[in-house]
């Protein structure tokens, strides 16, 4: 009997925890008993009872597995976290909110034994997400696409992979993942389900939108180089620009049609400023990535697991 280990990055989840558990229990025993069920859940850091909630399942459960990180490492984290402990032929990343339905983990499962190794569970729809999100959310994945040169639109966190993916998975020592991305970079035989998002079982989102923003701009940092080419197009831009406005003062002041208060100059200064300032920052965040590779630290560090 194939084994699916069923991956649960938890953070302050403890109104979720049980009726997750319900649900997938109820679930597998009705559509997927040919198949054994491993849940891994991941206490990343969580300030409510999510962890006490998750040991008393252990306890009950032999099908239950868990770790508890010693502080807050965030879900990226976590999902690895999940990989290195699980056992099984497979694994399900899933959200504990419900919002990713249990009920789609059957058609993933239908495909894995089909000979895919990676199937992506993509939104039919985004449910009643705001539509700035929904919005903010098409643009980030518009942009991250053309600069990675993959189709993240057809990518999620909601996924099912297979043993030999999670295994060249945590081969990577890379700290900073982007992990959607990097299963789609690891190019083994892909496909996807729909599913309908559905609404949270309880609790509230812990994604806000300033959260959302340095989520995207340190994944678009993370997997490609391209903002350091921006900055070199950006500086030759700035270049012509000042070539342009030296050579329409030089024009100007010859015809005696200058202006008081060298106006131009004050815009190529405020132009070539601006342009300095956001390379050094671009820079500085991608020598900051190397500054923590280069420290070596772990992902994550478990206080308990089982």
């Amino acid at each position: 009997m194939k084994k699916i280990s069923v991956i649960v990055p938890c953070y302050n989840e403890e109104e979720t925890i049980n009726l997750f558990f319900e649900a997938l229990t109820s679930f597998w025993k009705d559509n997927l008993s040919d198949h054994e069920l491993e849940a891994v859940f991941i206490d990343d850091g969580s300030k409510d009872n999510t962890l006490l909630l998750i040991r008393a399942l252990a306890d009950k459960h032999d099908s239950v597995r868990y770790g508890s990180f010693s502080r807050n490492f965030g879900k990226e984290a976590a999902m690895f976290a999940g990989l290195e402990l699980c056992t099984g032929d497979c694994a399900v990343v899933i959200d504990a909110d419900l919002q990713h339905p249990v009920e789609t983990i059957k058609d993933m499962a239908d495909k894995w034994n089909e000979g895919f190794d990676v199937i992506e569970g993509i939104k039919s729809t985004r449910g009643k997400e705001a539509k700035s999100h929904s919005l903010f959310a098409n643009m980030f994945y518009g942009i991250i696409s053309s600069l990675i040169g993959f189709d993240m639109r057809n990518s999620s966190d909601f996924k099912l992979i297979d043993r030999k993916v999670i295994d060249v998975l945590l081969t990577f020592t890379e700290k900073d993942t982007f992990f959607r991305a990097l299963t789609f970079w690891s190019g083994f035989k892909s496909t996807s389900v729909e599913y309908e998002v559905k609404e949270r079982s309880a609790g509230s989102s812990k994604w806000s939108g300033f959260s959302l923003v340095k989520y995207a701009f340190r994944n678009i940092l993370a997997f490609t180089y391209t903002p350091l080419y921006l900055i070199a197009i950006l500086g030759v831009l700035v270049i012509l620009i000042g070539l342009y406005m030296g050579v329409d003062a030089v024009i100007t002041y010859f015809k005696g049609e200058s202006v008081g208060g060298y106006p131009s100059l004050v815009i190529l200064i405020t132009l070539s400023t601006g342009a300095i300032l956001s390379s050094l920052g671009i820079v500085s965040i991608y020598l900051s990535k190397v500054f923590n590779e280069v420290k070596n630290r772990p992902r994550f560090i478990f206080r308990e697991h089982n």
